[in-house]
């Protein structure tokens, strides 16, 4: 029997496996795996930070700077040509309402109040034209249709007035038409152009007292990266104070506080603009502009001697309801500018009223010489020197409110004017003391 030999199977050694294989990691991934690397990243990631928090502070800042500067140099001017247009108008109106009571030969005072109020009423005109932006066109339609019927009414007014002197009665049908048209047509445009001209200026104020959550979220951010990187330095290098970024933080920290501090006392100012500015002063606006219409009611019922009953309703309308903005300002203001001619108006329009009634009951008696001379006569208790001292007061409180309110809005623009320039130098500077802090750590693995 033949026996085959079966050789065994061999075990080979494969050499290759004894060499380490070659790497295939890309060497920036090696870098950034080492100290130096993670280093480089910190470095620039902290950089990075500071001087986002700079620039985000500085354009935010600078957004809202524009947008004060905007309501104190136009929009607020603009309500204020406004605002003196519709008082304007409707002081002509008593004017004109009120020489009719003297015959043709009215004094020089009235007429120059008369003429007065018109020219103040065109210079309002003029101010808000030019202030009103062409794209707006509703505005510029009603400052066009407000000029066009004040000519109309000026018109009226001067026919009346020639008939009046040539003891025309037909001159009275004209001023009844040219106060028609005042009350209806005219003060309702131009009190609805104040009105929107008013709440602009007052929701701009409302924008302004918004304080700037990312602002100051992306520089909290920043000094908490600072913070967390002086901890992570510490632990490699075993130093407790790494002076770069200790720098770098108080940096940045000063700039969260600086920031915070500057918005706050603007966000103040602004929110005391509005509250203690314009809107009381727009209330009192509508106050002295219904006290100049229930002066124009009184005088037509007198003009009328008693005869028309409208008058009288008109005049117990407006005087009720500036008798209630009086009363609800006096409630509500604690300490402002305006108390004390507020509180001489209110008791104004109360002697005001007295004498009113004293004047209607006259009507009522038929003693119209006497009611005539009770409302446009020159004694102290006459209607004449009742409205002027109620009407004084209101304008003296006017113009105090709109003294506080542009101090106001002043202080807000000033409380953070050198911030958009200041945010972006102390974010250069962090960035500078981050790179001083790293650096020399980064030398020591050279």
């Amino acid at each position: 029997m033949n026996l085959r030999t079966v050789a065994p199977d061999l075990h080979e050694l494969d050499e290759s496996l004894l060499i380490e294989p070659e790497s295939r990691r890309p060497p920036w991934r090696n870098f950034l795996a080492s100290t130096p690397g993670r280093l480089s990243v910190l470095a620039v990631v902290l950089v990075a930070a500071a001087l986002a928090a700079g620039v985000v502070t500085s354009a935010v800042t600078d957004a809202r700077q524009q947008e004060i500067d905007t309501l104190r140099t136009h929009s607020q001017p603009l309500a204020d040509a406004a605002q003196s247009l519709y008082s304007s108008l409707s002081i002509a109106d008593a004017a004109a309402t009120t020489s009719f009571l003297f015959g043709g030969t009215e004094p020089v005072e009235v007429r120059e109040r008369y003429n007065q109020a018109v020219g103040d009423a065109a210079n309002a005109l003029v101010s808000a034209s030019t202030g009103v932006s062409p794209a707006d066109a509703e505005t510029v339609g009603q400052l066009s249709e407000v000029s066009r019927r004040f000519a109309e009414y000026t018109s009226l007014v001067a026919t009346a007035r020639a008939n009046d002197r040539s003891t025309n009665p037909v001159g009275l049908t004209y001023l009844d038409n040219a106060s028609a048209m005042m009350q209806g047509t005219i003060l309702p445009l131009a009190h609805r152009l104040c009105t929107e001209q008013w709440k602009s200026v007052a929701a701009t104020q409302t924008r302004t007292t918004a304080l700037p959550v990312v602002a100051f979220a992306v520089t909290m951010s920043a000094v908490l990266g600072l913070v967390l990187a002086q901890v992570y330095l510490a632990r490699q290098s075993r130093r407790l104070v790494n002076p770069g970024l200790v720098v770098a933080a108080l940096l940045m920290a000063g700039l969260l506080v600086w920031s915070v501090a500057a918005f706050a006392v603007s966000a103040s100012a602004a929110e005391h603009a509005r509250t203690a500015g314009t809107q009381p002063l727009s209330a009192l606006v509508t106050a002295r502009i219904l006290a100049q219409q229930a002066r124009a009611d009184e005088v037509l019922g007198v003009l009328r001697r008693g005869s028309d009953s409208q008058s009288e309703v008109d005049f117990s309308r407006h005087s009720v309801v500036l008798s209630e903005i009086l009363e609800q300002y006096r409630n509500t203001s604690r300490g402002g500018v305006a108390d004390a001619p507020v509180a001489d108006a209110a008791t104004a329009l109360g002697g005001w009223r007295d004498t009113h009634t004293v004047l209607q009951d006259k009507l009522g008696n038929g003693d119209y010489r006497g009611a005539a001379a009770l409302a446009v006569g020159p004694g102290q208790d006459a209607s004449t020197a009742r409205f002027a001292a109620l009407d004084g007061a209101l304008q003296s409180a006017i113009d105090r409110l709109r003294g506080e309110e542009r101090d106001a809005v002043d202080d807000a623009y000033r409380a953070a004017s050198l911030l958009p320039v200041g945010a972006l130098v102390l974010g250069v500077l962090c960035g500078f003391a981050v790179g001083g802090g790293i650096w020399p750590r980064l030398n020591e693995y050279h």
